[in-house]
C-alpha cells in the first residue's frame, strides 16, 4: 500500500519495488514502483537481471518497458528473456518526469515483485494483512511502537510510547524500517519505506501461519503418519486383546489339564491302592490274576507319565534330526503291526496309493513322523465302526498322509480341542480300549516342528485326519 503526499492511498495489488542503492554503502535508498497485470508471470519475488527502458517521477515507473532475464531451468547455462509493458499511470507526475537512467545515475538497481493472493486462502490472508496493517498504521501515527528495527541496533517494544515528531523524523530519515510482531499461530511481517519526502510512504504486510504452512506442504505425509498411527494403535489393542485371550486361553486349558491328569490317574491309583490293601485277602490261585491286572494299571501310569516327558521334549526345532524318509515303507510295518487288532475288531482296511510302487520321500525325523502316524492309525482303528483307509497322496511337490474312518463324527466344538493334551471326546472317555488323550496333541507338536499342514475333517458318515509335507524326491 502506497499512501502519497496528498493523502491519497494507492489500494493493494501486483506491483515490482525497484531500488536505487548507492555504490558507496552510505545505505541511502530510493524506490520506485509500477503495477502489474496477470500478463506479469514470475514465481521468485527477487529479480536478478533486469533492464527498464521508461520514464519515472519521485514515485513511480511508467511508460515503457521492463525487460528481465531467468536462468532456464533445463539448461542453467541459458537465460530466458521476458519483456513486459508498462503503462500509464495517472498518478505519475507527468511534468516532473525523467528518464530511469537518468534517475538511476551512477546507482545499483534492485527489483522484487511482489504479488497479490491467488488462491482462495491466499486472499483470507489478504484481508487479515489489511486489517493488520491499518492497526499497526494507526498505533504508529500515535506513537506507539509494536516491534521497530533500526539501523543503529536499537529495538522498540510493544506498547513503548514514543514523541510523535520524533517518531516521524526517524521515520522519514529511513531509520525505521520495519515493523514485527508475533502472535501464538499467526505471524506477520511489516515492512515500511520512506519514498521521497515526509508524507510518500510504502507499506507492505505479511501475514503467515506457521503451523498451516508446514501442514500444507506435508499433508500427504501428515495422513499416512495418522493412518500408520491408527494402523499400530489398532494392531496394538487387537495384539493386546490377542495376549489376554491366550493368557485366558493358557489358564483354562492348565485348569482342564490338571483336571484331566487327576481324572486319568485317579482311576489307575485307586484300582492299584484296592489290590494292594486286599491282597491278603484274594486267593492263592486268583493272586496271578490280580498281579496282571497290577502290573497292567502301573504300566498304563507310566505311558501317560511318558507321553507326558515326550510331550515336553517336543518344544524346539533342536530336537528334530531330518533325513529322507519313505512314508509307504514306514506306513507299511505300522499297518502290519496294527493288524491283529484290526482283525480282533473285524475291520476291513485299505492301504491306497495313487502310484503303484510308487515312493514317497520326505524330509522328517524318522522317530517323530513315525510316532504320528502309528497314532493317526491307532485312532482310526480304535474308533471304527467296520472300515479304515490310508491313503499317500503325491501331488505336485507336495505328499499327503490321510486316515479315514466311519466312526461316530466329532462336533465341530471338539475339532477345535482334540489337538490338546489330554482333551477326549466323551465317547474317547467310554471307550474300552482306554486313551490317555495325549496322541493328538503329540502329533500335533510334531507336525507343528516339521512346518507340516494338517487338519481333521468329520461328518456323521466318517472322521479324517491328514497331513501334508514337502516332497523331495
Amino acid at each position: 500500500m502506497i499512501k502519497l503526499d496528498d493523502g491519497k492511498v494507492v489500494e493493494s495489488g501486483d506491483f515490482v519495488e525497484v531500488m536505487s542503492v548507492s555504490k558507496d554503502n552510505s545505505n541511502k535508498f530510493d524506490y520506485r514502483y509500477f503495477p502489474v497485470s496477470s500478463d506479469f508471470k514470475r514465481e521468485n519475488a527477487f529479480i536478478s537481471y533486469f533492464d527498464i527502458d521508461a520514464m519515472c517521477d519521485d514515485n513511480f515507473i511508467f511508460n515503457g518497458k521492463f525487460s528481465y532475464h531467468e536462468q532456464d531451468p533445463k539448461n542453467f547455462s541459458k537465460y530466458n528473456t521476458f519483456e513486459y509493458t508498462i503503462g500509464d499511470n495517472e498518478l505519475a507526475s507527468i511534468e516532473n518526469a525523467v528518464p530511469v537512467s537518468e534517475w538511476q545515475g551512477d546507482n545499483n538497481l534492485h527489483a522484487e515483485y511482489y504479488k497479490m493472493a491467488q488462491t482462495k486462502y491466499e486472499a483470507k490472508l489478504d484481508k487479515q494483512a489489511k486489517k493488520q496493517l491499518a492497526e499497526v498504521r494507526s498505533k504508529i501515527d500515535k506513537g506507539y511502537v509494536f516491534k521497530i528495527y533500526q539501523n543503529d541496533g536499537t529495538f522498540y517494544y510493544q506498547s513503548e510510547a514514543a514523541e510523535a515528531s520524533s517518531m516521524q523524523e526517524k521515520i522519514e530519515s529511513g531509520q525505521v524500517v520495519s515493523f514485527v510482531q508475533n502472535k501464538l499461530g499467526t505471524s506477520y511481517y511489516i515492512t515500511h519505506s520512506s519514498i521521497n519526502s515526509k508524507n510518500d510512504n510504502a507499506f507492505l504486510c505479511y501475514v503467515f501461519h506457521p503451523l498451516e504452512l508446514a501442514f500444507r506442504g506435508h499433508i500427504l505425509l501428515y495422513i499416512m503418519s495418522l493412518i500408520a498411527l491408527i494402523i499400530i494403535e489398532a494392531f496394538v489393542i487387537v495384539m493386546m486383546r490377542k495376549m489376554y485371550g491366550n493368557r485366558m486361553s493358557y489358564e483354562l486349558m492348565r485348569q482342564d489339564l490338571t483336571r484331566s491328569i487327576a481324572h486319568d490317574l485317579k482311576t489307575p491309583l485307586a484300582v492299584t491302592k484296592a489290590y494292594t490293601e486286599n491282597w491278603e485277602y484274594i486267593d492263592e490261585k486268583d493272586r496271578h490274576e490280580y498281579a496282571e491286572k497290577l502290573n497292567a494299571e502301573v504300566d498304563n501310569m507310566a505311558a501317560m507319565i511318558n507321553n507326558m516327558l515326550n510331550m515336553s521334549k517336543l518344544d524346539s526345532e533342536k530336537d528334530l534330526k531330518l533325513e529322507e524318509v519313505e512314508l509307504y515303507a514306514m506306513t507299511s510295518a505300522i499297518y502290519e503291526r496294527m493288524k491283529p487288532l484290526i482283525a480282533e475288531r473285524g475291520l476291513k482296511t485299505k492301504l491306497i496309493t495313487d502310484v503303484i510302487g510308487g515312493k514317497y520321500y520326505v524330509k522328517a525325523d524318522p522317530k517323530m513322523i513315525k510316532i504320528a502316524i502309528g497314532n493317526f492309525i491307532t485312532n482310526a482303528v480304535k474308533y471304527a465302526e467296520s472300515k479304515v483307509e490310508i491313503k499317500l497322496l503325491g501331488k505336485d511337490k507336495k505328499i499327503t498322509f490321510m486316515v479315514t474312518n466311519d466312526g461316530e463324527g466329532i462336533s465341530k466344538k471338539e475339532i477345535k480341542r482334540i489337538w490338546e493334551p489330554f482333551y477326549k471326546t466323551d465317547k474317547a472317555r467310554t471307550d474300552r480300549m482306554g486313551s490317555s488323550g495325549m496322541g493328538l496333541a503329540i502329533n500335533s507338536s510334531i507336525l507343528r516342528l516339521h512346518k507340516a499342514k494338517y487338519k481333521c475333517i468329520s461328518d456323521k458318515t466318517e472322521t479324517s485326519f491328514w497331513f501334508e509335507l514337502k516332497r523331495v524326491k
